[in-house]
């Protein structure tokens, strides 16, 4: 799309369209013409979505289902500033006014937090879920450390999920659709006692062939196996007292997407036959067995996540809740994956585990009065990880006679983090409101780097920037064999400063003032590099193995929120200003890849979010962002890259949505909902650009009278755009990187039955 274009679909939109913040909509009738208000608790209580200080962002069940959003990853056409890059959704990366993560290790934590139920998911590989029986998901933008039991210094991702209800329920559902595309689902919800012990389970299972066409033979790419489940207990013991406890399970198996090679210059040795017919599926010999390989290596990604939660609300007095949250979070992955992106064995990720627990408590007290509302909160979590990295190279440079070996990496950590936070708004008259909030932390990370070992090939390939090279030895700086274990710890005070002022009954402008932190971490895997005057020729560089520090950032946001015309029009807008210090990234520097600081980074930008209820019948929603976000010191392998863009911060993103129903006599009602989102051109890495594209999905449901049941026809991506959304450098210090591309265009047809 041409400068041109986007300004007149930006300025239809202004004029006539609406905002995600609000984007639940049940079918329209004479009685909700009004736009419906969404309660939020992004503030730890009730509020309005209109009355948060916040740049926020909201969806109810409904405006997911009509999304078409599986996951949160779904949310992103029509969330201003937010992108999400990650291989097949494996190992999501969610990236909130520029600011995100590409690293996947257990040594780094991710810049945007993800909860459940406000349950912290520690890991990528723990974050993503189906979003199953939920009521709302919360996107917030911006440092987020005081209002939560774990930092998020980019902005946090709270998915709300449904609670048991005093009454007989339930869902079945099922669908249908292109690629093979199948799934059922369902949900069930018992008052066993009545308005005492009531229960509510979910479930759902979905599979897919992939469409990602191996022509050699194999499993195509990006398939579906999913299922998943989840029950909740309410124990309501006394009209003052609510106890829940929530248990869910996840599971995942499936074919990844593969790779596409985006960069190869490395020459392929004349000791690599790659034209044997026996061999040309993936270049060579079979690393493990030795013998010829007659099948690529297959990204498979297989997961299962378990999830217990004890949370406990005692209303103490009329003014003040208790509240404690006891959280057990477990997931193991399997995965592999090809990193160079060719149909030869040149680098491959021949399987990579990780197992991660996480036990988590918070207590939390609540107070709110006529003249102030505030809470105070404490938070200790454990976090043990064990990751095992097998990686398998082609020797294309010759060294050891074509032969293929790889190399077998542990890696154990251990994260202890502790905080008390809080917040505490004064009423400084009925239109005024000050807040003052702070937060201190304290991690302490520890990781040991058990030995890599290397199989089928001679010890002296580390000159070739294989990872490490020695049997049963890791390789300190002095060239010497040794199991090496590093730790540290970091703390950071973090205050925040809101002013927000009601103008009339129907605006409200604020000003913030927040810092966030984002505590230190590690290389997971230090790269080896060649000496030739250590003790076999290779070494660890130094600062591999030194700590990185913590990031802190400063956010200066200034936003509007007002209600138009007997509050059919909705306009919502903010500005804001971070500054980053420390910004931790992976980078490619000569033969290594590793985990470092970058110096400085600036993000500012503008957000608009709007509403229209044209008619009852009609609603027009859109949400535009423009945002600057750059590097304003970072230099590596000898590039200075001040001024170069942050990883996916789109300078332009927007979206115009549709929403029309009509009733039908005696039968029901259909409705037609429409989202067209657009995406300007942005970095994948400080090397690659992706180019600018959009998007279209569309759903038409018919609820019958009574909506005891509804059908629906839906597309995604029905322009059929093909774009990359993830960048692999891992073996960029070999001369290949590689990507992932989006889902086609899909569609089907989906069936519910409410009871």
């Amino acid at each position: 799309m041409n400068n041109r274009n986007l300004t007149s679909v930006m300025a239809a939109g202004v004029l006539s369209a609406a905002v995600s913040g609000v984007a639940q909509a049940q079918p329209a009738t004479e009685s909700a013409y009004t736009i419906e208000e969404l309660v939020v608790t992004a503030q730890k209580r009730e509020q309005s979505l209109q009355e948060v200080p916040i740049a926020l962002s909201a969806f109810g069940s409904d405006a997911v289902k009509q999304l078409g959003a599986s996951d949160f990853t779904g949310l992103t056409s029509a969330t201003p500033g937010f992108s999400v890059s990650g291989g097949s959704g494996a190992f999501p990366s969610p990236y909130i006014r520029g600011i995100g993560s590409n690293v996947t290790s257990v040594g780094s934590d991710p810049s945007i937090g993800v909860y459940i139920d406000g349950v912290y998911a520690a890991r990528k590989g723990g974050a993503l879920s189906d979003l199953l029986d939920i009521e709302r998901v919360e996107v917030l933008k911006g440092p987020q450390g005081t209002l939560f039991g774990r930092n998020s210094i980019g902005g946090a991702i709270s998915i709300i999920t449904a609670k048991p209800q005093n009454e007989l329920s339930g869902m079945l559902g099922a669908e249908v659709g292109n690629y093979n595309n199948r799934a059922v689902k369902g949900m069930v919800n018992v008052p066993l006692i009545d308005e005492t012990l009531l229960l509510r389970a979910s479930g759902s299972v979905r599979k897919r062939d992939g469409w990602q066409e191996n022509t050699m033979g194999g499993p195509d790419g990006d398939d579906r196996d999913r299922a998943s489940g989840r029950v909740k207990l309410a124990w309501l013991p006394s009209d003052t007292v609510e106890v829940e406890f929530s248990s869910s399970w996840n599971r995942t198996d499936e074919v990844a997407t593969y790779a596409e090679s985006v960069l190869a210059s490395a020459p392929v040795s004349d000791l690599t036959p790659i034209t044997d017919d026996e061999k040309a599926v993936n270049g060579n010999l079979n690393p493990f067995t030795g013998m010829p390989d007659a099948a690529p290596n297959v990204p498979i990604f297989e997961r299962t996540m378990r999830s217990h939660a004890l949370n406990v609300n005692w209303d103490m007095t009329d003014d003040l809740t208790f509240t404690s949250l006891t959280a057990f979070r477990t997931y193991e992955t399997s995965a592999a994956r090809e990193y160079d992106g060719s149909e030869y064995f040149i680098a491959n990720n021949e399987i990579s585990t990780e197992t991660n627990d996480t036990l988590s408590q918070e207590f939390r007290l609540n107070g709110i009065s006529d003249k102030a509302d505030w809470f105070v909160g404490v938070s200790a979590s454990k976090e043990t990880a064990d990751m095992r990295w097998i990686i398998g190279l082609m020797d294309f440079l010759g060294a050891n006679g074509g032969n293929p070996f790889y190399e077998d990496s542990f890696v154990t950590a251990e994260t202890e983090s502790y905080a008390i936070y809080g917040d505490y708004t004064w009423h400084a008259t009925d239109k005024l409101n000050i807040t003052l909030g702070a937060r201190y932390s304290y991690d302490d990370k520890s990781i040991n780097y058990d030995n890599p070992l290397q199989v089928n090939g001679a010890a002296g390939l580390g000159g070739y920037g294989i990872i490490m090279p020695i049997p049963g030895q890791f390789l300190d700086a002095d060239g010497n064999p040794n199991n090496t274990q590093l730790s540290d710890n970091w703390s950071d005070f973090s205050p925040r400063v809101v002013v927000d002022y009601f103008v009339g009954d129907d605006a409200m402008v604020y000003a913030s003032l927040t810092r966030g932190y984002k505590s230190g971490g590690f290389n997971t895997y230090p790269s080896v590099v060649q000496d030739f005057t250590s003790a076999n020729f290779l070494m660890v560089l130094p600062e591999a193995l030194e700590s990185v520090d913590p990031e802190t950032t400063v956010n200066l946001e200034l936003g509007v929120k007002s209600s138009w015309m007997d509050e059919r029009l909705v306009v919502n807008a903010s500005v804001f200003a971070m500054e980053y210090d420390d910004l931790q990234v992976q980078v490619v520097n000569g033969q290594t890849v590793q985990l470092a600081n970058a110096g400085k980074a600036i993000s500012k930008g503008v957000e608009t979010d709007v509403q229209f209820h044209v008619t009852p019948n009609l609603k027009l929603m859109l949400n535009a962002a423009w945002m600057d976000a750059e590097y304003d010191e970072f230099e590596r392998g000898g590039i200075d890259y001040a001024g170069t863009p942050l990883r996916f911060s789109p300078k332009w993103t927007g979206s115009l949505g549709v929403d029309y129903s009509r009733p039908i006599a005696d039968l029901g009602e259909l409705r037609m909902f429409a989202n067209y989102s657009y995406k300007d051109s942005h970095l994948l890495s400080e090397t690659y650009e992706e180019g600018s594209y959009s998007l279209l999905n569309a759903r038409v449901t018919f609820y019958s009278e009574g909506g005891a049941w509804e059908a629906s026809l839906f597309g995604n991506n029905l322009t059929d755009e093909s774009y990359l959304f993830n960048y692999v450098e891992t073996v960029a210090s070999f001369g290949f990187t590689s990507a992932n591309r989006n889902e086609p265009r899909t569609y089907g047809a989906e069936f519910t039955y409410h009871f």
